[in-house]
């Protein structure tokens, strides 16, 4: 072979060889891009994964869902023979087994397991009440099929663990630490994704709840299961609830046959419509209740709902307003057509006998005339009393003052009453603490509110008891006070004692003592009128003093609290 015959042969060995190696060189590139490729594939996959469980992240932070899509994601990322799970929720273990492979239900028995060892070492106290799906390829009785690898992934929010998520497969060894590190990493971001949800949303819902808690109306919320997720303290008063977290149990247990909240929440949550009562009674109180619906954050129409809000109006002072008003149209009709029927009769009376006599006896014609007279007196001050009321409701209530010395007043309005206190064999008694100063206010006002306070302590003082007006200086104010050793005033009563149209109804004594009921609610708009304010002190079967203060020197009366009748007497008066 010559020079040159070997030269060519090494020629095309020397090409042959360089383009085995680019060759080679080539395919180790597209090998790497092809992989380089699979990992970006699955990085992106991975995203989607990622995207959707956020996408899927609603404000009820409901892990059972999140974790649903990661499982049923991860059929693209690594074969398994079972994917499962189990979820802390509502003081239950939600335990779910999805099939891909035909096993057995002691494989099942095993997946189970190993997640329940998993989460007990991570949750000392679980909860002992579970439920379990499985879902996915039937399974095969007839094949003895064990777990031969499996990996955990915890799921938490915040600092809490609320989940875990297995992955189990027939085959051995198949799961290397790239398989576990992709799905580190996609619940890892979810847990992340979750709890700062639930960062904002405990920062909403303190918003809320404060919101909630400095309402007058009692309200409270449920999810769909009954579990309550909210209740104010104005609910919890009207329900008569007093444990510090209460559960849709307490608030069954608290009104018992009273009124089914859970039938009504089932009806709203099922017709997805606001049901409204209108009138409720519970504990002794009428509420108004608005049962509503609580959509849920998606945009579709006629979602279902995520659960319920309940409020509770409380209108019992309206009901017993409209009560004691009916009462008070019925009452101020028969008190004033006794003394117009009385006015009535005699003024027939007088026209019969003098169209049959020609003239009536002097006696006889006293009589009826007196009988006009002090019905008509009675006729009008209970019409005063109507006018009274209403203008000082509207704002139009006016006095005229002028300097007076209020003993003198005191002492002249007590007067009139000695007749019916004499024979009721009560004492009525002054306690004047001396120098009082004159004191600019309307006489006929003020000896109106001592007219009516003196009279009814004669009417709730029994036999042989005792009324005693008190007056004192102090400060820039007298204080005026009426008190008896009568029946006294519930406590319950004592707050609305002012109010119009209210009557005290506590005891068949009361009962037969009607009145219009604006008594002392015109009192009141008496003393305000004059700067003053009043007040009561009662005790059931011990007696009552009603106060009242009135300013003399323009300074702005003082609350007064306790018996004024503790102080040193300088002068009593009794009044025989």
């Amino acid at each position: 072979m010559s020079l040159l015959e070997t030269g060519a042969i090494l020629s095309t060995v020397f090409f042959a060889l360089i383009a085995l190696i680019l060759s080679i060189r080539q395919r180790t590139i597209t090998a790497r891009i092809q992989k380089q490729e699979q990992k970006e594939k699955q990085r992106l996959y991975q995203i989607s994964i990622l995207k959707q469980v956020q996408d899927r992240i609603s404000y009820s932070l409901d892990t059972e869902k999140v974790i649903d899509v990661i499982t049923g994601s991860l059929k693209h990322l690594f074969p398994y023979s079972s994917v499962g799970s189990i979820v802390i929720k509502n003081n239950k273990l939600l335990i779910k087994t999805h099939l891909e492979q035909t096993v057995s239900s002691s494989f099942i028995l095993q997946v189970k397991k190993t997640m329940l060892a998993s989460l007990q070492a991570l949750v000392p106290n679980l909860p002992i009440h579970m439920e379990e799906e499985i879902t996915g390829v039937p399974l095969d009785e007839g094949k003895t099929i064990t777990v031969k690898s499996f990996f955990n992934i915890p799921l938490t929010i915040g600092n809490n663990i609320v989940g875990v998520i297995n992955i189990s497969s027939s085959e051995k060894d198949l799961y290397k630490e790239e398989e576990v590190t992709i799905l580190y990493q996609i619940v890892a971001q979810a847990s992340n994704a979750l709890s700062k949800l639930k960062d904002v949303l405990d920062t909403e819902k303190g918003k809320l709840t404060a919101m909630i808690s400095s309402l007058a109306d009692g309200v409270f919320m449920v999810d769909t299961h009954k579990n309550l997720l909210i209740i104010n303290s104005a609910a919890k008063n009207f329900l008569g609830i007093t444990v510090k977290n209460p559960s849709f149990t307490d608030i069954l247990a608290s009104t018992g046959a009273q009124y089914n909240f859970s039938q009504k929440i089932d009806e709203a949550l099922q017709t997805n419509q606001l049901i409204e009562e209108k009138e409720i009674t519970i504990n002794d109180k009428i509420f108004q209740a608005f049962i509503t619906p609580v959509p849920g954050s998606g945009e579709e129409e006629n979602q279902k709902p995520i659960g319920a809000s309940i409020l509770l109006h409380d209108i019992t002072i309206e009901k017993n307003v409209t009560r004691i008003k009916e009462d008070f149209t019925h009452m101020i009709v028969h008190e004033l057509r006794a003394p117009l029927t009385a006015i009535k009769d005699s003024a027939e009376l007088m026209i019969e006998v003098f169209e049959e006599k020609g003239s009536l006896q002097k006696e006889q014609q006293k009589r009826l005339l007196q009988i006009i007279n002090q019905q008509s007196k009675d006729l009008l001050e209970q019409i005063n009393q109507v006018l009274d009321a209403a203008k000082i409701e509207a704002g139009r209530f006016s006095i005229e003052k002028q300097s007076f010395d209020l003993a003198e007043i005191i002492q002249r309005a007590i007067e009139p009453f000695m007749p019916q206190a004499n024979k009721k064999q009560i004492i009525i008694s002054t306690d004047i603490y001396y120098p009082l100063p004159k004191v600019e206010l309307d006489r006929a006002r003020i000896t109106q509110v001592l007219n009516n306070l003196i009279s009814n302590s004669l009417k709730f003082t029994p036999a042989n008891g005792k009324i005693t007006i008190s007056a004192k200086a102090e400060k820039e104010f007298i204080t005026v006070s009426v008190s008896d050793n009568g029946i006294g005033i519930a406590e319950s009563d004592q707050k609305d004692l002012f109010s119009k149209y209210y009557q005290i109804r506590t005891t068949p004594h009361q009962l037969a003592k009607k009145g219009t009921g604006l008594g002392l609610f015109i009192i009141k708009g008496i003393v305000e009128a004059h700067g003053g304010l009043v007040g009561v002190n009662s005790k059931p079967g011990e007696g009552t003093t009603i106060y009242f203060t009135l300013p003399f020197s323009g300074g702005k009366p003082e609350i007064i609290q306790g018996h004024l009748a503790e102080a040193k007497l300088s002068v009593s008066a009794m009044v025989n």
